[in-house]
């Protein structure tokens, strides 16, 4: 059943997609069935050499709602999501991850919320799936709120693709383009650097992808990553910045090590 909420505000969904033929079907799907249905899915892909092109052209045939931008060379996912904002009409700004899925009320209820409380950014919680769509225990609560402290300290903490923004209330959107770091977490944060407080919807709108093997491979490069963020980006100094990895690393660890339980 459709949702017969009153709500009138277009929500601009940012999506990049790079050689993601396997999973991008349901997750344009996945969008396809919210229960809040003004919407437009900007998708930018970022000179893909698999078929996912031709798989997102398919959609654009039969919604209107959904729009491809599509480079020539690969500029990466944050200069991608920035051409994708440029390009968005609506008042709302969700993002959404080309392998990750959407519950069929993500939409309704997060708007629901974010009006009910006057919010500027708000985020979900979330569940790990692997790759045939199974989830990983536990879901993953996230705090009440996140303040440009807290989030310093759990860095990784919010979910992409969890993530609605009214960019009205906030004004500029704009990822850093640095692929050495975080950039949807430099985002985060330049937001609630502002004085802005993020706000959590409870229950689990948004299904991460991610598998094992990933979880393992990817924790150097991810703590790398989020140091250069402290350095480079917020010019923190260097104990400051220790202080704030340490927190996250905890936070991180103990994250994964539920995820293998």
């Amino acid at each position: 059943m459709r949702s017969s909420i009153p709500f009138r505000s277009l929500v601009s969904i940012i999506m990049p997609s790079y050689n993601s033929k396997v999973f991008i079907r349901q997750t344009i799907e996945s969008v396809k069935k919210q229960t809040y249905e003004n919407w437009e899915l900007i998708i930018v892909d970022d000179a893909s050499t698999d078929n996912s092109k031709d798989m997102i052209k398919e959609y654009l045939m039969d919604d209107s709602r959904i729009k491809l931008i599509t480079l020539q060379e690969n500029v990466g996912p944050g200069k991608a999501r920035n051409m994708a904002i440029q390009a968005a009409k609506g008042h709302y700004i969700a993002f959404l991850n080309s392998k990750d899925l959407w519950a069929p009320n993500k939409l309704e209820k997060q708007l629901e919320f974010m009006e009910a409380h006057n919010l500027a950014f708000s985020y979900t919680d979330y569940q790990f799936i692997d790759e045939e769509n199974q989830a990983y225990e536990p879901v993953i609560e996230m705090p009440v709120h996140l303040t440009y402290q807290d989030l310093l300290r759990d860095t990784t903490a919010i979910g992409c693709s969890t993530v609605m923004i009214d960019k009205y209330k906030v004004g500029k959107i704009q990822l850093v383009h640095n692929r050495d770091i975080p950039e949807d977490f430099a985002l985060w944060l330049s937001i609630l650097k502002r004085g802005f407080k993020a706000k959590r919807l409870k229950n689990v709108y948004v299904y991460l992808r991610k598998s094992n093997d990933v979880l393992e491979k990817n924790n150097y490069q991810t703590a790398s990553r989020i140091w250069s963020l402290y350095r480079q980006v917020e010019k923190l100094g260097v104990f400051e910045s220790a202080f704030c990895f340490v927190n996250y690393a905890k936070h991180e660890t103990k994250r994964n090590r539920s995820l293998k339980e």
